[in-house]
């Protein structure tokens, strides 16, 4: 298990440690990773989206503090569920019976082919480690860009906010772009499938536009155009489903100064606190998911719970915050 709050670079890191940490203890030594009673795992943010065949979609981009409310010197990993099949470009065509050591196809059912195209995801493997990723903090306008303090209006937002927005960096920053795109991964998802990401890496949407022209060379609006013929006003009518979790560390801090966060809009001084503190003081803003989910607690062998009293309001505290906290908040936001 990983200890989200020494979790190095990609893992990698961290794996070579624990190999060198175990090799120590089995020689004797009495030092290593451990996992205490304080340490916890909170969603810090869901979100369900969707995507049809609308040629916009956010560029490469990390996620700011409004889709991820914590400091940007807090982990996080976010998972990526396909509500959807989604599958890979290079999936489309393939026949139904391909060599084992082939990329996986879409749906050997069906011989892998799919009839209209799909809006997919894409990840730049490697790109919360690169040498280049604070220039595109800085062109995005991300959370590591955020004064200490904070903003203290709309306006203070506006006026010193780093970069050229969240989503542009294609026009913004070309050079970066292209980086990007060198490490660009497709993968091909059923639905159900989900992919684990660290908070940092830069992601995107994959247009049906995009799709098309991955699979085939051009797209159907190019095919058109150099044919003479008008181009086809939408690839498909499928909504094209994901849903988003963005996991932290209950240590994580929610920033301070101006914002939208609900659990700061219920109760200011939230800013500056950690998700454990703000859960203790105002309620299951950021529901614990590990190491306890219950909703009752299980006796022991002895009797005797395994589960404590606050945990148990945790959950329980839930209906209150979405039937009573969570709309007043809301009103707010407006």
């Amino acid at each position: 298990l990983l200890r989200l709050d020494e979790l190095c670079v990609g893992g990698e890191q961290y794996l070579k440690l624990s190999r060198q940490q175990k090799m120590k203890q089995s020689e004797g030594e009495e030092d290593g990773f451990h996992i205490d009673d304080s340490t916890n795992l909170r969603i810090c943010r869901d979100i369900f989206l969707t995507k049809d065949d609308d040629p916009y979609a956010c560029g490469w981009h990390v996620d700011d503090v409004g889709f991820w409310p914590s400091l940007a010197s807090d982990p996080g990993v976010n998972a990526w569920v396909a509500l959807d099949d989604m599958p890979a470009p290079w999936s489309v065509n393939k026949p139904k019976n391909v060599p084992s050591n082939s990329k996986p196809s879409a749906d050997s059912s069906s011989g892998g082919k799919q009839s209209s195209p799909v809006a997919t995801f894409a990840l730049s493997l490697g790109s919360h480690r690169a040498p280049w990723r604070h220039k595109a903090y800085q062109v995005t306008g991300s959370t590591h860009t955020v004064p200490s303090e904070g903003y203290q209006s709309a306006d203070d937002l506006i006026q010193r906010r780093s970069g050229s927005g969240t989503c542009n960096i294609k026009t913004s920053a070309p050079d970066l772009y292209e980086k990007l795109e060198e490490n660009r991964v497709v993968y091909d998802l059923k639905r159900g499938d989900v992919i684990f990401h660290h908070r940092w890496v830069f992601h995107r949407t994959v247009t049906t536009s995009e799709y098309d022209k991955m699979a085939h060379g051009n797209s159907a609006q190019e095919q058109a155009v150099g044919e003479g013929r008008p181009p086809p006003a939408s690839q498909s009518n499928n909504i094209f489903r994901r849903y988003s979790i963005r996991y932290a560390p209950g240590t994580a801090v929610v920033p301070p100064g101006y914002g939208v966060e609900l659990s700061v809009l219920h109760d200011y001084d939230n800013a500056n606190r950690t998700l454990d503190e703000i859960v203790e003081r105002s309620g299951p803003w950021y529901p614990k998911v590990w190491p306890h989910v219950l909703k009752r607690k299980p006796l022991q062998s002895s009797g005797k719970s395994s589960v404590n009293e606050s945990e148990k309001e945790e959950i329980e505290g839930l209906s209150k915050l979405v039937h009573e906290n969570m709309p007043k908040a809301e009103g707010l936001q407006k």
